[in-house]
């Protein structure tokens, strides 16, 4: 019966040590790796504690270069309520650069330090909301109409979380 017990009792010190070990996990919106079109680094701190919507698109995606007015009516409607809208693609810097100097669009522009598969993104646009400590509360593949009455209120319904 003592034996049972020394082994018991090693084996639940030997779990106690295991979740020790554990990693802290970073927030979604870090591992995103976002660079400024100015080439700083984009952090969850830079959200100020805002939402911020990202959509994943690229210059050759119609379905992507579709949806972006939508997505800058959604701005105009939301930017007060404390979100903030960020447009992010892998392409090289100058096309897309060329392309934000061609379109009036006002949200922010980003490049995305990593292969699109890293985020298991296989067809474009990919759009996210995150909360403000960078955590991922709602995830969309595919194109939308981001100002429609239902997807604002999909973006008010997570600013009440």
């Amino acid at each position: 019966m003592t034996y049972i017990r020394y082994i018991v009792s090693f084996g639940l010190i030997g779990l106690l040590v295991g979740c020790n070990n554990a990693k802290e996990e970073k927030p979604f919106f870090d591992k995103l790796d976002l660079k400024t079109m100015d080439g700083k680094a984009l952090t969850v701190a830079d959200l100020n504690g805002k939402m911020a919507f990202v959509n994943v698109w690229a210059t050759w995606c119609g379905p992507c270069l579709k949806e972006m007015p939508s997505i800058e009516r959604a701005k105009a409607k939301l930017e007060n309520e404390g979100y903030v809208f960020i447009a992010v693609s892998n392409e090289e810097h100058d096309k897309i650069e060329s392309f934000i100097a061609k379109n009036d669009y006002t949200f922010d522009f980003a490049k995305l330090g990593m292969g699109l598969e890293a985020l298991n993104i296989y067809s474009l646009p990919a759009s996210y909301i995150i909360d403000g400590k960078g955590n991922l509360v709602y995830e969309h593949m595919g194109a939308k109409e981001w100002d429609s009455p239902e997807n604002i209120s999909l973006f008010k319904s997570h600013l009440k979380n």
